[in-house]
């Protein structure tokens, strides 16, 4: 468990490490809270390699964050090591898609046994992350410290679903069937390399925090209190991004290459939308 212990280490865990639903509990809400999800990798060109040296260096050492492949593959890594049982899936992601669309395998998520039962894990979709383990059990609202979360299920197809104001909404969908390394080596291509991929042409950050979610997307910065509150800001330059990312975000820029070209890029098309 040696190569854990930095990751531990950043989350700032220092519980118990015994493969109970408390730990697991606490290992979610510390990752969630601490490593921000961001995709400033493929936006600019970097490979997003999902080895394990390479994610715990990325993570520990040159303070980033990730996507979901990076954040859950390292999740899965640290549970197994302190004796949890995990199984990979794989989802379709629905939020903000029509009905009529089918959607691309593009999302991973973890199953995870511990006490007897059977938890939803999933430390990286965004802006709308579980800040903590669900159990895997149907139709049953269960809160969690950004509010309530279900899973629905038709025909053996699992949905998550959240409520985002006051309507339940679909955030990805997927079913029981076992991933493994060399799916997520195709599934993350496809996602870090196309050039319709979201992730390669919109700029995307985000971090739960005690009091909310802090979102970036493009140059519009959102926080989301747990009071219902919302604060939007636009941003005008390349240092006041880097800035947010690096105070807010807990995101490292200066060794991200070409970021300030495509930041610039960004803010370029942003002026020319408004015109």
């Amino acid at each position: 468990m040696t190569d854990i212990a930095p990751y531990l280490e950043l989350i700032r865990y220092d519980g118990t490490l015994v493969p109970s639903s408390r730990t697991l509990y606490q290992l979610h809400l510390r990752h969630t809270h601490t490593i921000p999800f961001e995709n400033l990798s493929p936006l600019t060109g970097e490979e997003v390699r999902l080895d394990i040296p390479s994610l715990l260096e990325k993570f520990t050492v040159r303070n980033r964050g990730g996507y979901c492949f990076e954040h859950n593959t390292v999740f899965q890594h640290v549970l197994q090591q302190l004796g949890f049982k995990t199984l990979n899936l794989a989802a379709r992601v629905r939020l903000n898609e029509p009905d009529e669309v089918i959607t691309p395998r593009s999302h991973m998520l973890l199953l995870v046994e511990a006490d007897g039962q059977q938890w939803v894990a999933d430390t990286g979709f965004g802006g709308m992350t579980l800040p903590v383990p669900i159990r895997f059990i149907v139709d049953e609202i269960q809160d969690t410290p950004h509010g309530q979360y279900r899973l629905g299920c038709d025909s053996r197809i699992y949905r998550l679903e959240t409520q985002i104001k006051e309507e339940w909404k679909v955030l990805y969908m997927f079913d029981l069937a076992p991933h493994y390394p060399p799916d997520y080596e195709v599934y993350n291509w496809h996602v870090s390399r196309h050039p319709s991929s979201y992730f390669v042409t919109d700029l995307v950050a985000a971090r739960a925090a005690k009091e909310g979610r802090h979102v970036l997307h493009d140059t519009q910065y959102s926080f989301y209190s747990l009071a219902g509150e919302v604060e939007k800001r636009q941003l005008h330059s390349v240092n006041e991004i880097k800035e947010l990312l690096e105070n807010t975000f807990r995101i490292r820029t200066d060794g991200v290459p070409k970021l300030d070209a495509r930041l610039d890029a960004l803010l370029t098309a942003g002026e020319n939308s408004r015109l």
